[in-house]
């Protein structure tokens, strides 16, 4: 955008804008050209067209504590009074095999990445039920590994922003390791929420997921806020009495428990929406629908 929509966006003058992004140094003051997901970085926007979702990154760099799992029933359980968006951002890809047989394009082709030109994105989501779109991931988003441009930190947050009027909740499903694709998720969340398996040894690496929220949320994403973590497959095992202890010294932890139960793997071996299978784990699910929105609304006040 020029430098007098960029003002308006901001709700400055020209003046005030031109003094603020030369002292700040901010990418665009040179040229004139500025990009809204830059801006967002140092403002607090007037216009809210576009960015009314609240984007939510699903994380936790350790394999196996259930991100997909908590990613595909939360965005089920919001989309029953909300319109959903789930992005499978993670190379394996498991979310869009439970719903999508047939191949799909990569968004790759999409992002803009190493010199190939970004394309509109809205033709590789697919609909997978009332109020939920899904913008599945093939394994070639594995690629994604090396920053050549400044620019390739904020290709998913160029390649959602027009997304952002039309949803009211996206979820992001990150892949279990730290990298260029975490960052880019973190880097467009307004908020990460962090499954951990009530095992032993779930809370390796929290402390390194920690320390990426704060370089993200510190260089490159202000907004960014701990939404919390949230326990899952719990079965009320003593002996790990203390992981809600352990886990707080890094994230806030959700009062709602997702507990193990064989409905979730029996919905996910027929493709099927987990309250076309049980409802009372559906309703587990609800419950931290209703959480994650109360502790947006905390947040936002």
């Amino acid at each position: 955008m020029t430098e007098e929509e960029a003002a308006k966006f901001v709700g400055l003058n020209t003046g005030e804008f031109s003094e603020k992004v030369s002292s700040l140094k901010i990418p665009g003051w040179k040229s004139g050209e500025f990009k809204q997901s830059v801006l967002l970085k140092y403002f607090e926007p007037t216009q809210t067209d576009g960015f009314d979702s609240h984007v939510i990154a699903v994380s936790n760099q350790k394999g196996g504590e259930g991100k997909t799992t908590i990613s595909l029933y939360l965005a089920e359980a919001l989309a029953e009074s909300h319109k959903v968006l789930l992005i499978d951002w993670d190379p394996q890809a498991n979310a869009t095999q439970l719903f999508l047989k047939d191949d799909v394009p990569s968004v790759m082709d999409y992002l803009g990445y190493r010199g190939k030109k970004a394309r509109n994105i809205e033709p590789a989501i697919k609909t997978i039920g009332e109020n939920f779109d899904l913008l599945p991931s093939t394994l070639e988003l594995a690629n994604l590994t090396t920053p050549y441009e400044r620019d390739d930190f904020e290709l998913l947050n160029e390649a959602i922003l027009p997304l952002r009027s039309r949803y009211e909740f996206i979820i992001i499903d990150c892949p279990p390791s730290l990298g260029l694709i975490l960052e880019n998720a973190l880097i467009c969340a307004d908020y990460i929420l962090v499954p951990i398996q009530t095992r032993a040894f779930s809370l390796q690496g929290i402390r390194d997921l920690y320390e990426t929220f704060q370089k993200i949320q510190r260089k490159a994403n202000q907004r960014l806020k701990l939404l919390g973590a949230v326990l899952n497959q719990y079965e009320g095992q003593k002996a790990l009495a203390g992981l809600a202890e352990g886990v707080k010294k890094y994230f806030p932890v959700f009062d709602t428990v997702i507990q193990r139960r064989e409905a979730i793997p029996q919905a996910q071996a027929k493709m099927s929406f987990l309250a076309k299978i049980d409802l009372a784990t559906m309703k587990n699910f609800r419950e931290l629908a209703v959480e994650v929105k109360s502790k947006i609304n905390v947040q936002k006040n």
